[in-house]
């Protein structure tokens, strides 16, 4: 058990408020019963209101100071190297084939979730891309915590772009992957691989090709974009507003050259050799990882209900 907050437990001593009001009132009541001759009830039994207060306290406290319980996982794999998988999460990633096919965010899932099985020893971290870049996980090397967030925390406009406009998607962010301490300091080989359609604002190549060499970054850049993709709004209705950009392909082409790497299709195959290539081989390292953490604040703050209530209750007595 670890404490978050330790010095959160310094709360506790604010019992020594209620603890001297006491003080002078059972000095108070001694000095009356004395003079009117009464006999004062026994020291232990005076002393439980007193007692209670100060476990009151103490169980503030310790929930003041954050306890909790944190389960950690030991994994093997390489400490040279990290991978992110970034996502384009605007609107036109809804496009697709027909009405009951997958549309471009799904199949990006599912090539992200092959490209993770075909490369197990490297750690892996999800980020998302509308106008900006948003982090969702940090790599890891546990596979669960990695299918768990691209399934489940990855979804169209999650978080919506900050914009109003049509075409939201702005590739000049992507060299904060670079700039912005998104790898760790010890991974020399590092891989940014892209699932988008292309579709984006106008962008600095130059600049990208700058953040990226900074940060050392290479990019793979899986292109999910079709001629006769449309957003269907029902299963025959398709939304007016949205046509296939034909110039996509050029700007995944520059995205690409600035990241010292290359355009793929949707080829699992295909991108699991090429990432393994840039990767190559490394060190293999034992890395514990926190799994899960649960807190136990509340439970120790409801415990103090039962001295609490002791108190309450003689002082109706």
């Amino acid at each position: 058990m670890t404490f978050l907050s330790p010095l959160g437990a310094l709360v506790a001593l604010a019992v020594v408020l209620p603890l001297g009001a006491y003080a002078l009132l059972e000095l108070r009541s001694r000095r009356v019963s004395e003079r009117i001759g009464l006999t004062l009830p026994p020291l232990r039994s005076r002393l439980g209101i007193p007692a209670a207060l100060a476990v009151v306290a103490a169980f503030l406290g310790i929930a003041a100071a954050q306890p909790v319980i944190s389960g950690t996982r030991s994994h093997t794999g390489r400490s040279d190297a990290q991978v992110y998988v970034l996502f384009d999460v605007s609107r036109s990633m809804l496009a697709r084939s027909s009405a009951g096919a997958p549309d471009r965010l799904q199949r990006a899932k599912q090539l992200a979730l092959r490209l993770r099985h075909g490369v197990p020893d490297v750690p892996f971290g999800v980020v998302s891309l509308t106008d900006r870049v948003l982090p969702h996980l940090f790599p890891t090397l546990d596979p669960n915590v990695y299918e768990s967030v691209v399934r489940d925390a990855v979804g169209i406009e999650r978080p919506p772009p900050s914009g109003t406009e049509d075409l939201a998607t702005d590739y000049s962010s992507l060299g904060d992957v670079g700039t912005n301490n998104f790898y760790g300091a010890g991974a020399a080989k590092r891989v940014l691989v892209i699932f988008s359609d292309g579709e984006s604002k106008y962008f600095d190549d130059a600049l990208l090709k700058k953040d990226f060499d900074k940060g050392n970054v290479h990019v793979l850049f899986v292109h999910l974009w079709g001629p006769d993709e449309k957003i269907y709004l029902g299963r025959n209705n398709v939304d007016p507003g949205y046509r296939p950009d034909p110039q996509s392909n050029q700007a995944v082409q520059r995205i690409a050259a600035s990241g010292g790497g290359e355009v793929l299709g949707e080829d699992p195959g295909a991108l699991v050799s090429r990432t393994k290539g840039f990767l190559g081989t490394g060190p293999q390292t034992s890395v514990r990882e926190q799994r899960t953490r649960v807190s136990l604040g509340p439970y120790v703050a409801l415990m103090a209900l039962l001295p609490l209530g002791f108190v309450l209750l003689r002082r109706n007595v």
